[in-house]
């Protein structure tokens, strides 16, 4: 939970950073063309590091998952009963099975939700030529939904897009004139909403509808 919740609060923090620098970057539009033209190419490559970033988290997640699953294997050999359950006393199917069920099922599943959110946003947001998101928004998501993992990536989406209407009604009632004019982005939502679900996560698994999902 807390290595979760650090690399999400490191990760809107590189956010606000990487926003900001956006920011910097439109401001100097009236300097000279090759220097921001420099300057431009650079702030595309540094936005990629999301990408990487997204990678070497699931990596990371996965290879822990490798390193439990061979704990668990050792733990079992050193004591009775467990021992009889894997070889020679057992077909090793068995501790296959329950390594898979137990460290893996959920972060694959986290990993599959993932990957379809990302295709899914950087497909209809390269047709639309990014009208609906930043660029690094869509790894900002895949990123969160892994991290919130199985079945908490549900509810995950289910508060983004409550909180998201609620701003937007906010925004649409107390500025009515320009309302239509500005796009409430979601850019800022993302992680905050996935430190809240991580958050939340005891209170969460009390609810009937967490208990149908589980694995």
């Amino acid at each position: 939970m807390w290595l979760k919740l650090g690399i999400l609060l490191i990760s809107f923090g590189a956010s606000l950073y990487l926003k900001r620098r956006s920011f910097s970057y439109s401001l100097s539009l009236q300097d000279d063309k090759a220097i921001y033209s420099v300057k431009k190419i650079f702030y595309k490559n540094e936005r990629r590091i999301y990408a990487y970033v997204f990678l070497i988290i699931v990596i990371l997640f996965f290879t822990f998952a490798f390193y439990k699953t061979r704990q668990q294997f050792l733990l079992w050999q050193n004591n009775a009963p467990a021992m009889y359950l894997i070889p020679p006393y057992q077909d090793i199917n068995y501790f296959l099975k329950y390594s898979f069920y137990v460290f893996f099922a959920k972060p694959i599943i986290a990993l599959l939700a993932a990957l379809i959110f990302l295709g899914l946003t950087k497909f209809f947001n390269r047709k639309f030529q990014e009208r609906f998101f930043e660029p690094e928004e869509p790894y900002f998501g895949a990123l969160s939904i892994f991290l919130v993992d199985y079945p908490g990536w549900l509810f995950y989406l289910v508060l983004l897009i409550f909180v998201y209407l609620i701003i937007h009604l906010s925004f649409a009632i107390s500025h009515s004139s320009s309302a239509k004019k500005n796009r409430i982005s979601l850019y800022y939502l993302w992680f905050p909403v996935a430190i809240c679900v991580i958050i939340m996560q005891r209170w969460l698994e009390l609810l009937p509808w967490w208990g149908l999902l589980k694995i």
